[in-house]
């Protein structure tokens, strides 16, 4: 009978381990990739490992202007990554690229 109970109790434990796995991947297909773009950098975003998003330059910045440092870039992905994954649309306004370049 405690054997019976031990094994419904180990195989609900690896039940919630599983379900609660599946949903935290959930909407994490998407990832951030870095390049060289002229004198600069740019990004990808990757869904589930394709180009879903081009941006070899600054979004909203007026010209063909490239991130000047990797670490901008990255941080400009992933706040796309967020507006995607919070159902909102990708688009970086001239305020939140000047708040992450530092101007």
């Amino acid at each position: 009978m405690i054997d019976k109970k031990k094994s419904l109790i180990f195989a609900l434990f690896l039940v919630i381990i599983i379900v609660t796995m599946t949903l935290a991947r959930r909407g994490h297909f998407y990832e951030v990739s870095l390049f060289k773009s002229g004198d600069g950098w740019g990004y990808d975003i990757l869904k589930k490992n394709k180009a879903y998003i081009h941006q070899p330059y600054m979004p909203a910045v007026e010209g063909q202007v490239p991130f000047k440092d990797k670490r901008s870039a990255k941080k400009t992905g992933k706040l796309v990554v967020k507006k995607i994954r919070n159902h909102k649309l990708p688009a970086v306004t001239l305020e939140e690229i000047e708040a992450i370049i530092g101007n």
